[in-house]
């Protein structure tokens, strides 16, 4: 916190702080970014597509060549320090050394197997091993390749299990944009609208409880209540057109929705609602799992047991692996193998993954989630004392552990979101050589999602860049 009152310049030799030797990007990444552009679908490469709405090439993304712990080299040889976890991947840091060890010797000796029909070892030990750090109870596993696939194979698992197909969900929510958990998410529109007519109508959105912007005309203190009372009315009255519900689906925390954390007992409301009306609670923890927020996973810190969970990201801090977690009683209800298995993929359980996997796990068990707790802590320390600097820019810092937001405002009465400024922030915090991105559906919220080995002196200096553009 001294550091942000009397800041000190960043020392060139420093290894462990920014190093930003080019232009932003430089000419290296101008050029990778052009062939890029000639050879992906446009709406893929979406930085290219923002150039001609803004100021020109300097919006060009840098291009990525190597990464480290907390730290991230471009092609142009510039050095960054990563606030974003690469979309909360590297949880325990950018190759992990005992990460990458145990996904070479995977790739040595089985790089692939045969999902459901041949398993591989490292597949059923860490099968064994998720039911062992998920929420009690939850020791039944359903492997896949993103978030998306979970919140499908949860979807899916649902409907087997209650023979109920529509399923309540909020808005923010991000899901993924396959075109089962797309039909759930409601982020932004543009996601959804070009997509309609192949989306399932099954879906029931509520607002999410928000206590910062409640709906309109809902007291905050009293937010939580609201939203499980518009649930339950939903439930209860047969006229509404949600008889079939058979699941709830929720983020603990929303991520890309703008980190917003619901009140406490929400999620403990949301149980006993699940529990009183037979449907099952499915928590998409594809973000916030694996030491993301402090703990294994966000529904520990409320004490909240669901019926299936999503996980992916930090689960392995590299490789594209996921999983959707279950009870005994709400899987078997998918019933026995008739010989061939009716939800499967050809990477299903992939060996390397699964070994990174179970690095990451160890890693975490060693002490880096202790570590990230630490500085989780420090971090939001500092971003208190930048928003206490700022009070007309910022509306408040939330979220938990490794999982915080900076809501820009342009009006700190009126709570007037400012996406402008998100945006802007993101550009400005690049070129002094700190990678962050902006979150929520207007973009005002500078989400902060470190690897659990950010350092105090990068917290410091990344505190001190923030604090020097809201002061601009």
């Amino acid at each position: 916190m001294s550091a942000l009152r009397a800041p000190l310049p960043p020392l060139p030799g420093s290894p462990d702080l920014p190093q930003v030797l080019t232009a932003v990007p430089g000419p290296r990444s101008r050029a990778l970014v052009d062939d890029l552009a000639r050879s992906e679908c446009p709406a893929i490469t979406a930085r290219r597509a923002r150039r001609a709405e803004t100021t020109g090439a300097t919006e060009d993304p840098v291009v990525w060549e190597r990464a480290r712990g907390a730290l991230v080299w471009d092609v142009d040889g510039n050095r960054y320090v990563d606030l974003t976890s690469a979309f909360g991947v590297a949880t325990v840091g950018h190759a992990h050394p005992a990460v990458v060890a145990a996904g070479q010797a995977q790739l040595a000796a089985l790089p692939h197997g045969m999902g459901d029909v041949f398993p591989n070892r490292r597949k059923v030990e860490l099968a064994v091993r998720l039911g062992r750090i998920a929420p009690p109870g939850l020791d039944r596993a359903i492997f896949a390749t993103s978030g998306s696939d979970a919140v499908d194979a949860a979807l899916k698992t649902a409907l087997v299990a209650t023979g109920r197909p529509e399923t309540i969900v909020f808005s923010g929510g991000y899901h993924g944009l396959g075109l089962g958990a797309l039909g759930a998410t409601s982020y932004r529109r543009e996601f959804r609208a070009p997509f309609l007519p192949l989306l399932s109508s099954r879906f029931h959105h509520l607002p999410f409880p928000d206590p910062l912007r409640p709906p309109r005309g809902v007291d905050p203190s009293r937010v939580g209540e609201v939203v499980l009372g518009l649930a339950e009315a939903l439930l209860a009255d047969p006229a509404s057109g949600a008889s079939a519900v058979g699941s709830v689906l929720v983020e603990p925390i929303l991520g890309r929705g703008g980190i917003v954390v619901p009140p406490p007992g929400f999620l403990a409301g949301l149980r006993a609602l699940c529990d009183r009306y037979g449907i099952l609670l499915v928590l998409d923890e594809v973000l916030t799992g694996f030491g993301r927020t402090g703990d294994w996973f966000a529904c520990s810190g409320e004490g909240v047991v669901p019926d299936l969970v999503c996980v992916g990201k930090g689960m392995s801090s590299a490789f594209p692996i996921s999983a959707c977690l279950g009870t005994a009683a709400v899987m078997e209800r998918w019933g026995r193998s008739s010989g061939e298995a009716i939800h499967t993929s050809t990477f299903q359980g992939n060996p390397v993954g699964a070994a990174m996997a179970l690095a990451a796990i160890d890693a975490l068990e060693g002490g880096l989630l202790e570590q990230g707790r630490r500085a989780g802590a420090v971090l939001r320390s500092l971003l208190d004392e930048v928003a206490a600097r700022h009070p007309h820019r910022v509306a408040e810092v939330r979220g938990r552990g490794l999982m915080l937001g900076v809501d820009l405002v342009r009006d700190r009465e009126g709570l007037v979101p400012d996406g402008d400024s998100g945006l802007r922030a993101s550009r400005f915090l690049l070129e002094r050589g700190f990678l962050c991105m902006p979150a929520g559906a207007a973009g005002h919220v500078l989400a902060v999602e470190p690897p659990a080995c950010l350092t105090g002196a990068q917290a410091a200096a990344f505190a001190t860049a923030l604090d020097e553009f809201l002061s601009r």
